[in-house]
Formats: C-alpha cells, sequence, structure tokens
C-alpha cells in the first residue's frame, strides 16, 4: 500500500465520483485528525507515516459504512465549541442553536433554573451554561449512556452549573421549580424513510409514537407543572409539525405561543409561556 497522500486522496475520489462531499470530508479529517496543512495535501508529494495511513484507512471504512464524519473524529462543533459525540448520541444540527440564541437572549437573571430535557450530548443545556454561568442549568436524559457523553463534555468545558438527572422525562422533578425548560425531543414518526439516513444514531432519540408527537405531549403536560409561573417551555420540532405542537402545548395551558424559523425559514421552533 502506498504511503503517498495523493494515493489515498485518489483513492476516496474513486469511491465517491458523484460525491464531491466526501472528498471534502477527507479533507477535513486530514487537518482535523492528522493537523496537515494546506502545503502539504495539495502541493508537497508528503509521505505519510504508519500511523497515519492506518488513520486513513481507518476513516475509509468508515465512510463505506455510512458512518458520519463527526462520529469519526468523535467531535461536533456547537455554538462555538467543541462537543465529543459518539453513536451514543446525536449530531447537534446547527438549527439548534438558534434554540440557544433565543434563550440567551432573554437577558437571563442571576440564579434562575433551566432544564434541558432531552440532554443528549449536552450541547444544548452546556452551551446554555457556558454563556450563563451565574444560572443553573440541569440536563435531563432517561439514557445513562447519554449522560455519560453530557458529562464528558461538561467537564470538557469545565462547567460547575451545569448538572445532570436521569429521569423518564421530567415526572421525578418538584413542582414550580425551573423558569425554562428546553427540548429537541424524538419527533420522526417510526416509518418516516429520513430514517434511512440516520441508521448511525440512536433511535431512541429519534422516534417518536404519535406520528413523531408523543414526547411533545408527555413534556408538556409535565412541563406545566415544574415550570414557575410566567416561565417558558421552549421546543425544537420537525418543519411540519409547528401547528400540532401549538394545539398540544396550548391544551395543557401554555399561552403568548410563538414560532421561530430555521435557517431555511422553515418553522422549526415553538415557545410558550406558563
Amino acid at each position: 500500500m502506498s504511503s503517498k497522500l495523493n494515493f489515498y486522496i485518489k483513492k476516496i475520489e474513486e469511491i465517491s465520483s458523484d460525491d464531491n462531499n466526501l472528498s471534502k470530508e477527507l479533507i477535513f479529517y486530514l487537518k482535523e485528525k492528522l493537523g496537515l496543512s494546506d502545503i502539504s495535501i495539495f502541493i508537497e508529494d508528503y509521505k505519510l507515516s504508519k500511523e497515519e495511513k492506518n488513520s486513513i484507512n481507518y476513516f475509509i471504512e468508515q465512510k463505506k459504512n455510512g458512518v458520519p464524519l463527526d462520529y469519526i473524529l468523535q467531535n461536533s462543533s456547537f455554538y462555538n465549541n467543541d462537543f465529543f459525540v459518539d453513536e451514543r448520541v446525536l449530531i447537534p444540527r446547527p438549527e439548534t442553536e438558534i434554540l440557544v440564541d433565543y434563550i440567551n437572549n432573554l437577558n437571563l437573571s442571576p440564579g434562575i433554573k433551566i432544564l434541558d430535557a432531552g440532554v443528549g450530548s449536552g450541547c444544548i443545556g452546556a452551551s446554555l451554561a457556558k454563556a450563563n454561568p451565574k444560572t443553573i442549568v440541569y440536563g435531563l436524559d432517561y439514557s445513562f449512556d447519554a449522560l455519560k457523553v453530557a458529562n464528558i463534555n461538561k467537564k470538557k468545558l469545565e462547567l460547575d452549573n451545569f448538572y445532570l438527572i436521569n429521569s423518564k422525562w421530567l415526572n421525578s422533578l418538584k413542582e414550580n421549580t425551573f423558569n425554562i425548560v428546553v427540548s429537541n425531543p424524538p419527533y420522526i414518526a417510526p416509518f418516516d424513510s429520513h430514517l434511512d439516513k440516520l441508521k448511525h444514531e440512536p433511535i431512541s432519540a429519534l422516534v417518536a409514537n404519535k406520528n413523531g408527537l408523543e414526547d411533545f405531549d408527555i413534556i408538556s403536560f409535565q412541563a406545566m407543572k415544574v415550570i414557575k409561573d410566567d416561565g417558558l417551555l421552549a421546543f425544537e420540532h420537525g418543519n411540519n409539525q409547528s401547528n400540532e405542537v401549538k394545539k398540544i402545548m396550548t391544551r395543557y395551558g401554555f399561552k403568548d405561543i410563538n414560532l421561530i424559523n430555521d435557517y431555511q425559514s422553515q418553522p422549526r421552533i415553538t415557545i410558550g409561556r406558563k
């Protein structure tokens, strides 16, 4: 097997002749994982070490199996921070940053309590805790695997105002505890065709019954009890679910319900007040 970098770049091009994105991912991988420069990649006839060859072959095998780049790197950039991710948690999506932005722009008072329900990697809760060090942020998840990943990111970002809870949604929490509850719950219907492209991500964090709406119903009911008067509930949801999510929140007593669009002008976030 060749030790020249050009050999591997051409190999990727052969694998992905109709997918320019894969070549771009290899370039990103070479820079992020191996620390190579543009000069080494594009100009010099760079000679790879044995470890570098093994690393590139690992990348190629993972991509053949459809593994997302973030899982290969075990890193995902979100809200100007790097988060550890693996197949125990979802890969953070750029649209979710809109939810974090909205909460951060509320001029949060010191000492208020925020709950991230379904914390996963911790990208929402940890980002809020880091941006608002005088608040108290809790991340809740039923999955111990997800909580282990969130704890890695808590330590990585050195957060002493971010706490993790194991619970099946909000049923174990005290009434009138939180000022804000945010959640990006599972919202894909069980037989949705989009799942074919998400086979490496944890199914429990993706899929919900009742056409993807079951967890919005459960969380809204429970959140009405645990949120303080005049507090907020904020959901991220599918771009075709805003009307149903609004109906659910209204049914349980939330008011002043507003909708925020994502970067493609699709309805993505719904916020209501108790």
